[in-house]
């Protein structure tokens, strides 16, 4: 993807993608923290497994953690047409409605170390913005699968496409690692979060499926 490139794609539809984005924020504001405040059924601990309990403690990957934030950005920015916005947008609130349900229906929470030595600023702020709960499904395993995903699609053309494609991957692969890492989640939440993630790419943004709505709107 030449440079030209990306500048065209950055400008396409640039005040929809920032109205997208802004609203899309705020839903999830919404979705993820009220439930998280205010639980209205027993919250349920999630289970720990072998898995889980092979997993060491890192709080300094709460840097890797935290890059979703600039990882989410790339594939709708790059987006060129309407009607990938709209299939994005939709699969993003379909992941965060799903996500409500389980907040809401059935509350859950994920153990942190009870010892927190050695844990960094970053971390330590994180955890009092961000309590125990919200565990199944990891919306934060589900929005790196998902945006892994539309990654690979925006850079399957091209030789140096290959290396982007893996960047991209292995990012978010790294992303799902550090919600493990910083016992943010447990084994469980980041199977299901994942699954929701690639539930939701296969519904709204598959690449036939956008070819098929494109060929329609003509």
């Amino acid at each position: 993807m030449s440079s030209d490139e990306i500048i065209s794609r950055l400008k396409a539809h640039w005040m929809l993608k920032v109205v997208f984005g802004l609203g899309l924020m705020v839903m999830f504001a919404l979705i993820y923290h009220l439930p998280q405040r205010f639980p209205v059924f027993p919250v349920t601990a999630m289970p720990t497994l072998w898995i889980d309990r092979m997993i060491p403690f890192r709080p300094n990957s709460i840097y890797l953690y935290e890059s979703l934030s600039l990882f989410m950005p790339i594939a709708p920015w790059l987006m060129k047409t309407r009607i990938e916005i709209n299939q994005y947008s939709k699969g993003l609130i379909l992941m965060n409605l799903v996500g409500f349900l389980f907040f809401f229906l059935y509350p859950t929470s994920s153990p942190r170390p009870a010892d927190l030595h050695g844990a960094n600023a970053l971390y330590l702020q994180l955890i009092r913005i961000d309590n125990e709960l919200n565990a199944f499904p990891s919306l934060h395993a589900a929005y790196a699968v998902f945006h892994g995903a539309c990654c690979h699609v925006i850079f399957r053309a091209g030789v140096r496409s290959i290396l982007l494609r893996l960047g991209c991957w292995s990012w978010a692969l790294g992303i799902l690692v550090s919600t493990l890492l910083t016992k943010q989640h447990v084994f469980v939440d980041v199977i299901a979060g994942s699954l929701l993630g690639l539930g939701s790419f296969a519904l709204f943004c598959w690449p036939t499926r956008i070819s098929w709505l494109q060929r329609k709107s003509i």
